[in-house]
């Protein structure tokens, strides 16, 4: 972190529990988003090596 950035979180007021609350809940939909569109692509990818093998072998 620079230090303009750890001056600035310094001056900011703790948050609220509210507001802890939103933040954690905003993190946690942004982690399973992420992890959402991993898994899709990985299925991707498993259907499209299932349908090589099949193009392959057929």
């Amino acid at each position: 972190m620079r230090i303009k950035e750890i001056e600035q979180r310094i001056k900011t007021s703790p948050l609220t529990p509210q507001q802890a609350r939103l933040d954690a809940l905003k993190t946690q939909k942004d982690n399973v988003s992420r992890a959402l569109d991993s898994e899709r692509k990985r299925q991707k990818v498993v259907k499209a090596q299932q349908n090589l093998t099949k193009a392959l072998f057929a």
